[in-house]
């Protein structure tokens, strides 16, 4: 595990994003950016934000510096005549296409089914439909991000795959969703025959990941799954 400045390195990349339910909020860099970025817009702060910056009392820069200057933004504001290089793209297998499409399918049923039992305001995190609101767009998005990567992948590195923390991602929103949508019946907010192709999803793109990435849920995600290093990390830090 790689720590600067206090922040895991790359712990963003394989979160589920949920910042209210993780642990790791004060290692994380991008929460920090953001809310730093909120605080800015604070308006108790307005005046510090937009106080007018000091005047600089430096020497106009020498003349050649100024042509060059000039030269620079010359050159950056003419039309660039070269053709434009279209990103190199290798195809994904139909069987991933498969299963990209078939996440894609039930994000937008059960964004549905949300909508029509107005679930949207409700974010409790121990509350089933928000945990189910939360990861039916995440999983396609995890999911896209894994084949697409794995199509690309070059197999001569020396460091783990990406793909497969994408795939380990989606794979813990499949078990979170699946235990959501048992919770929505055993709860009476739902009969199991509305939510039956739901359930039936999660295990069809589940079992579809695990054959496809079969290494995934060994992907060790900074910080998450490394919790010997956090555990020496608080103890130097206490």
């Amino acid at each position: 595990m790689d720590v600067r400045d206090g922040f895991i390195v790359g712990i963003y990349n394989y979160c589920d994003s949920w910042c209210e339910t993780c642990a790791f909020t004060s290692r994380c860099r991008v929460f920090a950016d953001v809310a730093e970025a909120e605080a800015a817009l604070d308006p108790q702060l307005q005046a510090i934000v937009h106080a007018p910056l000091p005047s600089s009392d430096d020497p106009p820069p020498p003349g050649w510096m100024t042509e060059l200057i000039d030269e620079m933004n010359a050159v950056s504001r003419a039309p660039d005549r070269a053709p434009p290089v279209e990103p190199r793209r290798t195809p994904v297998p139909a069987a991933h296409l498969a299963l990209r499409e078939r996440s894609r399918a039930y994000c937008e049923q059960v964004h549905g089914w949300l909508r029509t039992r107005d679930c949207f305001a409700i974010d409790a995190p121990d509350d089933p439909r928000a945990v189910v609101g939360w990861f039916h767009t995440l999983i396609p998005a995890k999911i896209a991000r894994a084949v697409i990567g794995l199509a690309e992948d070059n197999p001569v590195r020396d460091w783990p795959a990406d793909y497969d923390g994408s795939a380990k991602v989606a794979l813990i929103g499949l078990d979170r969703s699946h235990a959501a949508w048992l919770q929505v019946v055993e709860s009476g907010i739902a009969p199991y025959e509305e939510v039956a192709r739901f359930i039936a999803d999660v295990v069809w793109l589940g079992e579809a990941i695990e054959q496809a990435f079969p290494d995934a849920r060994a992907f060790v995600r900074p910080g998450f799954d490394e919790p010997d290093a956090v555990a020496r990390l608080r103890d130097e830090e206490s």
